[in-house]
């Protein structure tokens, strides 16, 4: 998807850190606006009725710094889903663990190369455009949806797993957050699992300008056409739970299920993360990782506990009045 018009916040109190990133920005096909402390970085995000695609946040700042700005986005649902590069000058576990807890998977280790700013920022606003067509497109979609007690779905392409994601996503409460996380799960089952495209080979085909290139012709080739992911979506009284199984060999989730500080400046690798914090209630991968669980807790009186996070199995509404 091309870049045209996306609007990005760069927030830093040292006016010459400003000036770096808008020398280096300069040719790209974004619209850069500048602020110079937290609070008028936040003036900004309310105030301004255009909106941004991502923002590039100076993690220390005088007043409020940037973990301080990120908790106030956190708090407005207009905001939370913004993404954010944050600019730290080490990339230390204990930071990254606090970022990723305020809402930021994408880092800068200062000092960076033009190179990686450019790699880095074009990630986040891919994520930003992502959430801005999610909004759109889920308030165009019929409501009836809602009424899916249970189903069984196939799907074999990366346009397929996008528009089930928006399907089941609308049949959920905070649609917007588990379409999201849906479209990353649903996604990764295609292209990792059934096409078997890993880690390192992604890098490279990014890094060549030909991934979806690759994606469609392996989705043409004999030995995938044949290839689905299989989603069972089922609704219960406490919860809604999708299992998404594809037919790849498997892979270490384990790896995925943070943010690794050896991978903080790659471009992806970041959606099993996204997924597990932003999206679920919980998110379970079993045998050999071909299969994940996604748990979506519906609304509960106060005080509840969502049952099935405390059992292996789910209770039908049945099981529940004869408990």
């Amino acid at each position: 998807m091309k870049n045209t018009s996306s609007r990005i916040l760069l927030v830093d109190d040292e006016e010459s850190n400003l000036d770096v990133l808008v020398e280096c920005l300069r040719d790209e096909p974004y619209e850069l606006v500048q602020a110079h402390n937290g609070e008028e970085a936040l003036a900004q995000l309310q105030q301004d009725r255009q909106g941004f695609h991502a923002m590039v946040l100076d993690r220390m700042m005088p007043g409020m710094s940037g973990l301080d700005l990120l908790s106030h986005m956190k708090k407005d649902e207009h905001l939370q889903w913004l993404p954010v590069v944050m600019q730290t000058a080490a990339g230390s576990p204990q930071e990254i663990g606090e970022g990723i807890e305020a809402g930021v998977f994408f880092y800068l280790i200062k000092p960076f190369d033009q190179l990686l700013l450019l790699r880095i920022v074009s990630a986040a606003v891919e994520e930003g455009l992502k959430w801005k067509r999610i909004f759109r497109n889920l308030s165009q979609q019929s409501q009836i949806i809602e009424l899916l007690q249970q189903g069984r779905f196939h799907v074999r392409t990366m346009e397929e797993a996008y528009d089930l994601a928006f399907l089941l996503g609308r049949a959920c409460p905070n649609s917007e957050k588990v379409v999201f996380g849906l479209n990353e799960l649903l996604m990764n089952g295609v292209e990792h699992g059934n096409l078997g495209i890993g880690f390192d080979e992604k890098t490279a085909l990014q890094a060549s300008g030909t991934w979806e290139e690759e994606i469609q012709h392996r989705v043409g080739l004999p030995e995938y056409v044949h290839k689905v992911v299989d989603v069972q979506f089922e609704r219960y009284l406490d919860c809604i739970q999708v299992t998404i199984t594809d037919q790849g060999s498997g892979f270490d989730w384990r790896k995925y299920e943070q943010i690794n500080p050896d991978r903080i400046l790659e471009s992806h690798g970041r959606g099993i993360a996204m997924a597990k914090a932003l999206s679920f209630s919980r998110v379970e991968y079993r045998g050999k990782g071909n299969q994940v669980v996604c748990v979506i807790k519906t609304d509960l009186p106060t005080g509840e506990e969502c049952i099935s996070m405390v059992s292996e199995t789910p209770r039908t509404a049945h099981e529940l009045e004869r408990a």
